[in-house]
């Protein structure tokens, strides 16, 4: 009897860590009638013209739809792709989880880290890996199969779409144009800094910040150069596309540049490292620091609008959902407040530190803390 008594406490365990591992192993495959799903976050920020703004009726309370708790913590952002949450892990896993109730759907194992996050097209799912493989792959999600593999170095930022072409930038200064279906190279450009938070666009022209300071405006058909402005200080995050062209520099420069020439418009300098990429809503432009404060500029002049202290550095890029604006901070709290005046609304803790931005279809808001928490939000 005290035998049994004893193997039932080894047996239930293992029996429980199989049907885990079973559970995790679980291979994802697009259904057929997903293919069409209309795009809601196809990007780390959300469109080729990286804003991070979603139309939503959002009303501002953080209520906790949905949690599931992921073995891995996340390598890269998350994004949504023909309706599902998309999440990479840190051993090579890209898990996929249904938006509305957090039902786990399966996994595609890369073998090497994703750190570009995945960009969803039709069918197919476009990221990068490195550093020992340093390739960008396009996966086909019916059939799971690789449709085509480009021998890149360390993309480490996202690619984006503009019709036909997919492009990219690497860290050891290339910047490519590739056909999106078959990885053919269609044109590539010659940089001397690392492209590390990947392109934006608008269509008519891609925008590359480098390290070196940097940012390059090419055609987007031919890869011409149209500008290259070089700033005074390291470009780490993505560049925003409206009126202007709109960038953070990591020694606390904000610059606002001509689009067609790369003149700088106006620049203001603040006193904290700036880690994140800015969001623009409505005529303005909204980015956090290291010293913890989430600010609010116009679009016009730089001015700034608000100011919000946070208890720890911001590192997760702002994004703006509705009426509300939300990031996270390493305080381990994500932070929603009234993107017109700054006031916070509502707040949430995490046991561990968020440093990827938050994501949304505009029904619900998903994040990831550093320990593997996915949190999905709504009214």
């Amino acid at each position: 009897m005290e035998f049994l008594m004893n193997a039932r406490h080894f047996i239930l365990p293992a029996i429980m860590a199989i049907f885990l591992v079973s559970g995790c192993s679980k291979q994802f495959t697009l259904p057929r009638a997903d293919i069409m799903t209309p795009p809601s976050w196809q990007y780390p920020r959300k469109d080729i013209g990286a804003g991070a703004v979603i139309k939503s009726d959002f009303g501002g309370q953080l209520n906790l739809i949905w949690q599931k708790k992921n073995s891995e913590s996340p390598l890269g952002p998350l994004t949504i792709g023909a309706g599902k949450l998309i999440y990479c892990g840190s051993r090579s896993r890209i898990f996929f989880y249904d938006l509305a109730t957090g039902d786990y759907l399966g996994m595609y194992k890369a073998r090497y880290g994703v750190q570009s996050g995945v960009v969803v097209s039709d069918s197919l799912a476009y990221f990068a890996v490195g550093q020992t493989k340093n390739r960008l792959i396009c996966l086909n999600l019916l059939n799971r199969k690789v449709s085509w593999a480009f021998n890149i170095k360390d993309v480490t930022g996202a690619p984006i779409i503009i019709e036909n072409r997919l492009y990219a930038g690497s860290s050891d200064g290339k910047l490519i144009c590739l056909n999106k279906k078959t990885g053919e190279e269609l044109w590539q450009y010659p940089a001397e800094g690392r492209c590390l938070a990947g392109p934006s666009g608008d269509g008519e022209m891609v925008f590359f910040p480098q390290d070196n300071g940097t940012i390059l405006g090419l055609k987007a058909a031919t890869g011409d150069k149209i500008f290259e402005a070089e700033l005074d200080q390291p470009l780490v995050t993505k560049a925003v596309i409206g009126e202007k062209v709109y960038l953070t520099g990591s020694e606390g420069g904000f610059f606002a540049l001509d689009r067609s020439s790369g003149n700088i418009v106006w620049k203001k300098t603040f006193p904290y490292p700036i880690w994140t990429s800015p969001a623009l809503d409505n005529g303005m432009l909204y980015f956090g620091d290291n010293g913890g404060n989430l600010m609010a500029l116009a679009e016009t002049d730089g001015e700034t609008l608000w100011q919000f202290r946070a208890d720890g550095v911001i590192v997760s890029s702002p994004i703006v959902v509705g009426d509300y604006l939300l990031f996270a901070s390493l305080d381990r709290n994500l932070y929603c407040l009234d993107k017109d005046t700054g006031e916070l609304v509502s707040k949430r803790e995490f046991k561990r530190g968020i440093n990827f931005p938050a994501v949304s279809d505009g029904k619900v808001i998903c994040v990831a803390a550093h320990d593997g928490t996915i949190q999905c939000f709504g009214d």
